[in-house]
């Protein structure tokens, strides 16, 4: 078999070759080019953004729930929490609203700072019986928030964020920033706790928030929507999607339902 640390030394390999590609594409990629290369069927995106990124982020949030009840890991409960915010944003902003990475991305950065910093203090609930309504809580919230925010730019009750024809407002840039910020910051401080614990789920959480910090950092140098350097970046956050999976399962098959297995893991 192949060793944790070879297997992670081959995760990191995607993150330099992302940087690299969106680098060279904008360099040699004119705007004329990159405007008779783009591709962007609605129905594909939307697939893709469900396929990847909500449909890890339910087998992500489920696996959360079942060791969050199990071993009551405040960590496990965030991370689930983010992820699943971030999914369904990602899921509801290819069928309805555009590009992914607005309040969205923001608010699920949001649960990933704080798993971190929980990370650190080594927070668990002890209390069995807390954890269902604290479990229901926390991802109730995520869903309910992201609803509630979904139906209120339907209705166009919120700014607008992305402009068809016009592209991205200036709102929206500053969002994206904040949230790459704080996805930039979450996989730093994953990365210095794994280096600490050599923990499997906290390696791979940190690469999985530095692919999507790689993805929503495209969204500054693409010419226009569907380009290369547009699909370089929604392929990185696709493949952090993959990551976040790997990282709870790791976790699962490291803990066997014990509290500290969360950050014990070793795959």
């Amino acid at each position: 078999m192949i060793s944790p640390n070879t297997t992670r030394r081959i995760g990191v390999v995607p993150v330099p070759i992302f940087v690299a590609l969106i680098a060279i594409f904008d360099v040699i990629l004119p705007t004329s080019v990159a405007a008779s290369v783009a591709f962007n069927p609605l129905l594909v995106f939307a697939m893709l953004q469900t396929l990847f990124l909500f449909g890890t982020a339910v087998v992500v949030a489920y696996i959360s729930l079942k060791s969050y009840l199990s071993g009551g890991s405040r960590t496990i409960l965030l991370l689930g929490s983010g992820t699943l915010a971030w999914g369904f944003a990602s899921m509801v902003a290819g069928w309805l609203l555009g590009p992914p990475g607005g309040p969205g991305a923001l608010f699920a950065s949001l649960f990933y700072i704080a798993s971190a910093t929980t990370t650190m203090r080594s927070g668990s609930t002890r209390d069995s019986k807390s954890r269902k309504s604290k479990l229901l809580l926390a991802y109730g919230g995520a869903v309910g928030f992201l609803v509630a925010l979904t139906v209120f730019a339907l209705l166009g009750a919120t700014p607008a964020f992305f402009v068809p024809g016009a592209g991205s407002t200036l709102l929206r840039q500053v969002v994206v920033a904040a949230g790459l910020f704080m996805f930039s910051a979450s996989s730093i401080l994953f990365m210095r706790l794994y280096h600490d614990s050599r923990s499997g789920i906290l390696f791979w959480y940190s690469m999985a928030l530095a692919l999507t910090t790689v993805g929503l950092g495209a969204f500054y140098f693409g010419r226009t929507v569907g380009d290369p350097i547009a699909w370089t970046g929604r392929i990185a956050t696709y493949l952090g999607g993959i990551y976040s999976s790997i990282a709870i399962w790791s976790a699962i098959r490291g803990s066997h339902g014990s509290p500290a297995g969360p950050v014990s893991a070793s795959v």
